[in-house]
Parts: C-alpha cells; sequence; structure tokens
C-alpha cells in the first residue's frame, strides 16, 4: 500500500521543514479557532501591522469576537500608523462616519489621502468625493476631480461616473487642470502643499 506510506512521508517531509525553518512556521496562524486568535493578538500586539489591521476587521465585523467598533477603529488606527494603506483606508472611514470615534472629518481626509498616495483605490474615489463636496473653487474641483480621475484609471466603475458627470459641468480648462493634476507621479504629489 504505497498511499500510507506516501502521506507518511509528505508529514515528514513537512515536519522537517517547519523544524528547519523555524521563523517560517511561527510567521503564520496556527490551526484552531483559538489558537489563531490568540496568534492574532500576539501578533498585533508585537507590532505587526497586518495582523493589527486584521483585527481591526474582525471587531469591525463581529467574526470571531463580539462586535465592538472602538476596538476596530483602535487596531486600525495602529495599523494606519505604519503605513498600511488599507487600514489607513478603514481608519478613515472610522473617522468619517463616527464609527468607534468621534467624526472627524479632517483626520478622516487626511487619512485617505495617506491611503491614496500609496495608490489606494478606493481611499482616492473617497478622498476626491469628500474634496468635491467641499470645493469652493474651481482648483479645488480639479484636485478632487483628479483623485477620481485616479480611482477611475484603477477601474473603480462609481469614479468613472462621477468623472463623467463633472465633465458636464465644468468647463475644459477644469477638466484639463484635473488630467494634468491626475498624470503627476503620487511622488510628486505628496510633496505638494
Amino acid at each position: 500500500m504505497s498511499f500510507p506510506r506516501f502521506g507518511l512521508c509528505v508529514t515528514v517531509v513537512l515536519l522537517a521543514l517547519a523544524y528547519a525553518a523555524p521563523a517560517n512556521a511561527q510567521s503564520s496562524p496556527p490551526g484552531g479557532y483559538t489558537e489563531t486568535l490568540r496568534w492574532y493578538h500576539r501578533q498585533a500586539e508585537a507590532g505587526d501591522a497586518r495582523a493589527q489591521f486584521f483585527l481591526g476587521i474582525k471587531y469591525e465585523t463581529g467574526s470571531d469576537v463580539r462586535r465592538d467598533p472602538k476596538m476596530a477603529a483602535d487596531w486600525f488606527e495602529r495599523a494606519a500608523q505604519q503605513g498600511l494603506a488599507d487600514a489607513q483606508f478603514k481608519f478613515a472611514v472610522a473617522l468619517e462616519g463616527g464609527l468607534g470615534r468621534p467624526q472627524d472629518r479632517d483626520g478622516a481626509r487626511d487619512w485617505y489621502r495617506a491611503a491614496a498616495l500609496q495608490g489606494f483605490a478606493l481611499a482616492q474615489y473617497n478622498l476626491g468625493v469628500m474634496l468635491l463636496n467641499a470645493a469652493k473653487t474651481e482648483d479645488e474641483v480639479a484636485e478632487a476631480w483628479s483623485w477620481l480621475l485616479r480611482a477611475e484609471t484603477a477601474g473603480l466603475d462609481p469614479a468613472g461616473q462621477v468623472v463623467a458627470r463633472l465633465a458636464k459641468l465644468f468647463p475644459d480648462d477644469v477638466q484639463e487642470n484635473a488630467r494634468s493634476l491626475a498624470e503627476a507621479p503620487l511622488a510628486d504629489v505628496s510633496k505638494s502643499p
């Protein structure tokens, strides 16, 4: 019977790999619900931004833990401060909506911008909409429009719909200004005031 023997060989090889590379063996969650949750907490407390983000998702959705918007926002903020774009986006959403934190539109805008500058399309879209809603000048409209253009280029359909509406509302020079801003490298955009 070669099947049981083959299974044993695979087990021995897997165990050998786990012992040969202990860093790899410890960097992924163990099996089992309780142990996996503990592992995420240990990793998050140790500063692992991805684990912090995943715990934020768990507390936001109530998956495997009691739903707790404040804990979710806390974990998103910790991961966001380490530069994780999806955590920056989720923390901005929490601040904008007052979920687990007092509503803070300025803070939300800043965190959307941080994620948008990393090319995170949903953050680019939300930042564009937020800036557009606050725009008072054509230059402010062009900046907002430029973020929506970036989100549209990334394939975000709602951004394309807003861009099409803007094209009907504003003159060509505003559209050209927006396109010029959208074509600038993100590294250059992050240096501008």
